[in-house]
């Protein structure tokens, strides 16, 4: 054979070795002594609750030889999971999920009264759980609600509860019913 042939052969062999490699891509450069020193991640197995903390970079680098196996990436969980295990990297059980901060109360009871209201312009009673009437809006009764207890918010209450309140007087102890005993 002549060397045209043999380099032409290379070349189609680098061609074949191209195409049978599919999309597969290079993984990017190893994990070194300072580019381990990083951001550290971590992972956590379902199962069994065990988290792992390793750097960044080794994640990238697990996760290159899963896809070039076929496999389903690795994918990382909250750091807060890992707070129990130190340093950059180890193995541990997980440590229980932070909940999520509360809104402050500002901000929620600001969205609260800040919400549409179609005010029917119409007062009627409002009663609470500690006995005491008001007359006032139903849009009125829900801005309100937004600041008391929610175990005693203001509800509809019958008309007669109200005898005697007027729109703008304020809240008053509602009337109750007289007790009849009959012979």
């Amino acid at each position: 054979m002549s060397q045209f042939s043999i380099c032409l052969l290379f070349v189609v062999l680098a061609i074949a070795a191209i195409h049978a490699d599919g999309d597969r891509r290079p993984c990017v450069g190893r994990c070194t002594g300072l580019s381990s020193a990083g951001k550290s991640v971590c992972i956590r197995n379902k199962a069994t609750n065990v988290c792992t903390r390793l750097p960044a970079c080794r994640l990238r680098e697990k996760n290159c030889r899963r896809r070039d196996n076929g496999l389903e990436p690795i994918r990382e969980t909250c750091i807060t999971r890992c707070r129990n295990i130190p340093g950059t990297s180890g193995v541990g059980q997980c440590a229980t999920r932070l909940r999520p901060r509360p809104q402050s109360d500002g901000k929620r009871i600001r969205e609260c009264q800040r919400r549409v209201c179609l005010d029917d312009k119409l007062a009627s009673c409002w009663r609470d759980q500690q006995g005491a009437c008001i007359l006032q809006t139903r849009c009125e009764a829900q801005r309100r609600n937004c600041v008391r207890n929610p175990l005693n918010q203001w509800v509809r209450a019958s008309e007669w509860s109200c005898q005697g309140n007027v729109v703008g007087g304020g809240i008053r102890r509602c009337r109750t019913r007289p007790i009849i005993i009959k012979d």
